[in-house]
């Protein structure tokens, strides 16, 4: 038989649609319409209105290349009931199912490619929007009520260090589990059938 792939964990595609198909257009979105905040605003109200709004629209990119990559992806990931359900295969012919299986295996190892792309995206998405929020909420030279806005800074950093430290860790997770059940590029000795 081919090579079948399969995610691990199972659920982790419908986790990575979930990302970027519901949280990355909301983070891109609120991006954006912060873009447009310090855009318009007076330059009085902000530090470094000028590096704000360019921390900003990069992050709303990151965010809205995640969309883009995750939705290119999403085409190459299919399973072996997919297979079964779209061509009827002859038990008997072994050539053209082990043919399909190589396949699915490749197109596999295409959705993790691009997948692990719309990831990375993602995540620097994210980071670049805590410091676009940083920098936005930095009091102005001589503002008003300046230590709610440095302690409104300081908690965003504490996120953004939070976020970053975990977003290693589920990545170091991920790939042990990945390395430690064998699905980078192994073989599935014996595919269950689909009646």
């Amino acid at each position: 038989m081919g090579l079948l792939q399969k995610p691990e964990p199972l659920g982790y595609p419908r986790a990575a649609r979930d990302t970027h198909t519901v949280a990355a257009p909301l983070l891109a979105g609120a991006a954006l319409a912060l873009a447009g905040v310090v855009a318009g605003a007076d330059e009085k109200n902000f530090r470094w209105s000028g590096v704000s709004l360019l921390v900003l629209v990069a992050a709303a990119m990151a965010l809205i290349a995640s969309i883009e990559l995750h939705q290119y992806s999403h085409q190459y990931l299919y399973s072996r009931q997919d297979i079964h359900d779209w061509y009827e295969i002859d038990p008997a012919n072994t050539a053209l199912k082990a043919k399909l299986y190589e396949l699915q295996g490749d197109d596999y190892a295409r959705w993790t490619k691009y997948n692990d792309r719309a990831v990375a995206c993602f995540r620097m998405g994210t980071a670049v929007l805590g410091a676009g929020i940083i920098t936005c909420v930095i009091p102005p030279e001589g503002g008003q009520q300046a230590i709610w806005r440095w302690a409104a800074a300081g908690l965003v950093f504490l996120c953004f260090v939070t976020e970053a430290l975990w977003a290693v860790s589920i990545y170091r997770e991920h790939k042990i589990l990945r390395q430690m059940r064998g699905v980078l590029r192994s073989a599935v000795a014996k595919p269950r059938e689909s009646e």
